[in-house]
Parts: C-alpha cells; structure tokens; sequence
C-alpha cells in the first residue's frame, strides 16, 4: 500500500509538473487561531483543555507569531473547522525544528518529533495529512515543542484543500529548484569533459567549478519539499541542507581563489578561510549539543555579503586590468550573494509567508560564467594552435638553414647524410639502384686567385644553377665543398646517367659565368649490390673523378 501511495504520489507530481492541474484556493479555516504557552510536561487532555478554553486564550497569527516568555517551549494552538467543504479534506503545513500533535475534535491525527529535550535539531519538513470525516463544527489542535522559545510556532504553507491542489501548491514551492538542477548537473558534466579531456584546459579552475556544482546540487536535493513525500529522514535533510548551506560559499570562493590567484591586491584566501573557520565552529557546536548549525546562521548571512563584496571589488580590480575572466564571474557572484541573503534572512527569520528558495536561479547566471569559460578556452586553444604552428615553421626554417648552402642554394652535407641514407635504405629494402655524379669545376683555382673570391662566389652560384636546371626537383643537387659538386640520382641505368651527366657539361661549357666561360669534370659512380658501403660509393666516385681530370677534364668518366 506504501508503494502505491508513493508511485500515485510521484505520477500526480509529473501531471504537475506538464501542467493540466488547475489551481484553487484553499478552504477557510473558521475563525482565528489562538495559542496557550507553558513550559514543563507534555500537556495532558489537550483536545478538552483546548475546546474549554481557547475562546479565552490570545488569537495567534500564523504569519506574525507573537512573541513568547523566554523560558516557553510548549506551545498549544487550536482553531475551528466546519464541514462546508467536504471534498478539501487535505491539511499541509511545514514545520522547522519543532515537534508536533495534533487532535480533530478528540481524535488524534498524526505526532512527529521528541518532546523532549534533544541534543540535535528536529529539521523540517511539509505534511500533508488527510482529516477524517466529521459533521457540524470541530476543534482542531495542535501541541508544539520546542528546545527554544524563538523556534517554536513557526508554520509556512498552512492550509486545507483538495489532494491535487496541495500537492500543486506543495510542487510550485520547488519549482526554482527544478529549474536550477538540470544546469547544475549539465554544468558539472562539461566541467568533467573539460578536465579529463583537455590537457591544455585550467584544469584547477574547472575542478574548483565541479566541485562547487556538485555542492550545489545537492543542496537542491536537500532544499526540495516533493522529495518528502517519498523519503522522511527530517533531520537528515535539515542537517544536510545546513551543511551544504556553509559549503557553498566555500567551494564557490575556491572558484574566486583560483581567478585572483596572482592578483596581488586580492585576499581572497582569508574570506575562503574565515568561512571555513565558521563553518568548523558551526559544526563542532552542533556537536556538543548547542545548536549552532542554526544559531551561527547570523553571523554566516553577515560575512556572506562581507566576504563575497571584497571578492566582487577584487574582480572588478582584475577586469579593469583586462581579465575576461574576473568580469565574467562577477554576474553569478553578485547574483547568488544577493540571492543568497534575501533567502537566508528571509528564511531564519520567517519574513514571508511563503516557502520557496530563489537561490538556484542564480545557476543561470553562472551558466553565463561558464559559457564565458568555454570561449576563453577556445581562444586560448586557438592562440596555442597559432603558437604552436609559429613554432613549427620557425623550426623548418631554421632545419632549412642548417641544411642549405648559403651560397649556392644547394644541400650541404647535413643535409647529404639523410639523402644518402634514404637511398642506401630503398636500394636495400626494395632493390632500387641509385648513382652518384661528383662534379669539381675545373681551373676554378685560377678564377678566385686571377680575379678575386667575389668572381669566384659568383661562378659557383652560377654553376649551381645550371645544374639544378638541367635535373629538376627529384635529383638533389648537394655543395660537397669548394667546388665540388654532387647529385644522388634513382637509377641503375648506365647509358641514362652518362646522357644526363653529358647534358650537363655541354650547359655547363656553353654557359657563361659572371663573364667567363668554364668547364667541368664529372665522376659517375653506381650502388652495387646489399653488400656495398657509402664510402666505398664515394670512393669510386672520386677515383672516377680523378680519371676525368687526368683525361684532360671537360669531361665524364663512370667508375669500375
């Protein structure tokens, strides 16, 4: 039967929640309220004393509770219902750390709480209680207990009415919180992408962030009216919903700290710490039985204002100086602090009739801080992208460098070693032959001593640019040194590198350069087989060198 009553509760929620309810008002109670305080025992025959008594008893407002004796911690209220509307039959009430009885007439309708004195706080919660059948006119009763004067007979939400509006009623006072929870968790899920999945992220920001969400929507749990009606447990929720009420302020600093960090104008670690302070006095008096969770909540709703304005002055300090981030966090920070108050203050001190935390709307004004978040990462990625492609060209610039002869434009031997290294590895691994053309400019001795280094210069980048033409980009063309010359050529073909090694020398000799004509020398010399070595390689290359200057130069000559 707990189980259906739980599940019709629940689907009467969700039929609330999509809105085919309509609203009504509740039904009248008839007359006013009227109290009688003591303090001592249980009081005993309650329904009898009260319906003898009550018209002599001072009328008692709801809404404006009387003041009482300071040492008052029982308290009997009663007042008249008929029986004009028969179908509002419904009676809710929320009560904060009191104990409760309550009689129809003389039939007893619900107890909840000690009334004793307790070393912990009752908590609160709503009741929705169904009244019995009656006739005619009935007293209704209600005998309140509390460890305190200024706690006892405080109600919120008092009223009678049909089933579906005082569930309504109930499920509206929650509807902030229903709004804010989804963006809580949503915030929290994009905060843990973020700092598993992106290394370059502020990884300590986005740990502060969830951890403060999280705090937040728990405390939205604890806060919610509808989860009563399915889980009792009032004092675990109430302890909860204090605790997480001294958590926020200090996991949402941690967010703050993080942002200040390196402001030297910022103290933003002695506002996190004076709430960590408080929120340690607050739990070790509670412990000991002094009720200070609640009892500290003045000075908590005093330093909330204090703490987080230096924090908003300290961001507007740092946004002036241009960070994006500090102006970005100042909405949601000036958001929840004022939010915050209005419903502590409001709250403790039992200002408004109605039970309902505007706090969780300032998610909303967070999600802004976040989204802000995300496109300052997203810049920030994109100015690392940047960098890092500066980098990477400076560095090929600079690999280019080391590479090139600076005064030909050719390879130099750096990078010599890796071109003959690709081709050693090709011929071996896949059979691919390759030559080697050495080449030495003849007489160029004569034209640095008989016309100076300047002419010299000049016929070696000449020369280097004649051969490049005559062999395209897939025959590299490296400065061995001096004025020697070599080419690494992908092929095995003799007849092949003999033409192309002819072609070079007539453009060579038919070319003037820097006004004077010159000729060359040109060893040809062929990879062999798996067994072969680089410096055999160019040790035939230069033996078929040396054999085409001592033939008269001007010509080619191909290696044994």
């Amino acid at each position: 039967m707990r189980k259906q009553n739980t599940l019709y509760r629940f689907l009467l929620c969700l039929v609330l929640w999509l809105g085919l309810m309509g609203t009504a008002q509740a039904a009248e109670l008839d007359g006013s309220w009227h109290y009688y305080e003591f303090t001592g025992e249980p009081f005993q025959g309650a329904p009898d004393f009260a319906r003898q008594h009550m018209e002599e008893w001072p009328l008692f407002d709801i809404e404006i509770r009387p003041r009482f004796k300071p040492d008052t911690n029982r308290l009997l209220l009663a007042v008249k219902v008929n029986d004009n509307a028969p179908q509002k039959k419904i009676l809710l009430f929320m009560t904060a750390k009191q104990a409760i009885r309550m009689w129809l007439g003389d039939e007893f309708l619900f107890s909840a709480g000690s009334f004793l004195p307790q070393k912990f706080d009752e908590g609160t919660q709503p009741y929705m209680l169904s009244l019995p059948e009656f006739s005619g006119e009935q007293v209704l009763v209600v005998e309140l207990y509390a460890n305190s004067a200024k706690d006892l007979g405080w109600f919120s939400m008092f009223s009678v009415d049909t089933e579906q509006v005082q569930m309504g009623r109930l499920f509206y006072s929650d509807i902030p919180l229903v709004l804010a929870a989804p963006v809580g968790i949503a915030i929290i899920f994009i905060m843990f992408i973020y700092y598993y999945f992106n290394p370059a992220g502020w990884k300590r920001l986005y740990g502060c962030i969830t951890l403060f969400m999280v705090a937040f929507v728990l405390w939205i749990v604890c806060a919610s009216n509808v989860k009563s009606l399915f889980w009792g447990w009032p004092m675990f929720w109430w302890y909860g919903l204090s605790i997480l009420a001294y958590l926020l302020p200090i996991t949402s600093n941690l967010v703050l700290v993080e942002l200040l960090k390196g402001k030297k104008y910022a103290r933003m670690k002695y506002v996190w710490g004076a709430n960590v302070l408080l929120f340690v006095a607050a739990m070790m008096g509670e412990v000991a039985g002094l009720h200070t969770m609640n009892g500290f909540m003045p000075l908590f709703y005093l330093l909330l204002p204090l703490g987080e304005g230096a924090a908003i002055y300290w961001c507007i300090l740092a946004a002036r100086e241009g960070d994006v981030l500090c102006r970005a966090v100042l909405l949601p920070t000036g958001a929840f602090t004022l939010l915050g108050v209005f419903d502590g203050i409001a709250g403790h001190y039992h200002l408004l009739p109605w039970h309902m935390y505007l706090t969780p709307l300032g998610v909303y004004a967070f999600l802004y801080f976040v989204i802000c978040i995300l496109r300052e990462q997203l810049r920030h990625e994109e100015s690392l992208l940047h960098q890092t492609a500066g980098l990477e060209q400076k560095v090929a610039v600079m690999q280019l460098k080391s590479e090139t002869d600076a005064l030909t434009g050719c390879w130099n031997r750096n990078k010599l070693k890796d071109l003959l290294a690709n081709a050693i590895a090709k011929a071996r691994k896949k059979n691919n032959p390759f030559a080697l053309l050495m080449m030495d400019i003849d007489y160029f001795k004569k034209i640095n001593d008989g016309y100076g280094h300047d002419i010299g210069d000049a016929v070696l980048r000449a020369f280097a640019t004649v051969v490049r033409q005559q062999m395209g980009k897939d025959k590299p063309c490296v400065r061995w040194g001096g004025e020697e010359f070599l080419v690494l050529i992908n092929s095995g073909e003799l007849a092949e590198l003999q033409e192309l090694a002819e072609s070079i020398r007539r453009h060579v000799a038919a070319t003037p350069m820097a006004g004077y004509k010159i000729t060359c020398s040109i060893g040809i010399a062929l990879w062999q087989n798996e067994k072969d070595t680089a410096a055999a390689l160019f040790k035939r290359a230069d033996s078929a060198l040396y054999k085409a200057k001592n033939s008269g130069r001007n010509c080619v000559m191909v290696s044994e």
